[in-house]
């Protein structure tokens, strides 16, 4: 029976996981994603999920995951998958803290020659930020404008996913727009003036300014941009280099920028 061998799939992985054997990740996970086959150069499914869960078992040495409610969808299994631990070692640029998390999401799967591939149903902005701000990695919402305790550099490949809803990137009709990709500024010059603070820096990749990003108390890029039309910039916080089209609603890798710098 197909749902029993794909439940039993799911609770294989679990628990080769859970026994600290990284190594299901290639033995059980697709190389494509859900519902995207990488491209020549791009990192595939078990390589992304690899990295993400070595970063996590590095900083939760007690993380566990548990999974639980399979739906049988036919060619798909959907069920509950949690993962609980203590946030003990850094993880992104923060320390650990001591404090104990759990998060659940609902999973979608489907399967091929018993390894499947599945993405996050439930993985909008608000419920990622509250599971970040459950071990102090996020500001609470009221000070979300503040420069934070302890910056930290998100994964690419999780920001994407959790902005746009999809591993692959998005259409951008802007980029050839792109004439600046690097910036030596290290503040918002407008914010600096103006005796304000901001929790992260934009650069805009059509002239080059730098400005505050959009959860800032000023959101100078966004001024920029209803100012000028200029639609596409960078982050440049920490070692991000990722790029966001204000009127495609896109983001895209970092490593786009690559041809465009001589």
């Amino acid at each position: 029976m197909p749902f029993e061998d794909n439940k039993a799939t799911i609770l294989q992985f679990v628990e080769g996981f859970n026994q600290g054997n990284l190594g299901v990740i290639d033995e059980l996970i697709l190389p494509d994603f859900y519902g995207y086959s990488p491209k020549e150069g791009e990192e595939t499914a078990p390589e992304v999920l690899g990295t993400l869960s070595s970063d996590l078992v590095s900083a939760f040495p007690d993380l566990q995951l548990a999974a639980d409610n399979f739906v049988d969808g036919g060619d798909t299994l959907d069920f509950d998958l949690t993962l609980s631990g203590t946030f003990s070692n850094n993880l992104w640029g923060a320390p650990g803290n001591g404090l104990k998390a759990s998060w659940t999401s609902t999973v979608t799967s489907r399967f091929d020659d018993g390894r499947f591939a599945f993405y996050w149903q439930d993985l909008p902005v608000p419920s990622v930020l509250a599971a970040l701000r459950e071990i102090d990695l996020v500001p609470p919402p009221d000070k979300m404008d503040q420069p934070p305790k302890h910056p930290i550099s998100i994964p690419e490949f999780l920001i994407k996913l959790i902005f746009t809803g999809q591993v692959a990137d998005k259409e951008c009709s802007h980029l050839d727009m792109i004439q600046v990709t690097d910036s030596d500024l290290e503040v918002c010059p407008t914010c600096v003036e103006m005796g304000d603070v901001w929790p992260a820096l934009r650069m805009c990749l059509v002239c080059g300014f730098v400005g505050c990003c959009d959860t800032s108390k000023n959101k100078h890029m966004k001024q920029h941009y209803e100012e000028t039309g200029h639609p596409i910039f960078r982050s440049i916080r920490l070692q991000e280099s990722w790029v966001w089209c204000y009127e495609d609603n896109t983001m895209l890798s970092g490593k786009i920028l690559d041809q465009y710098r001589n």
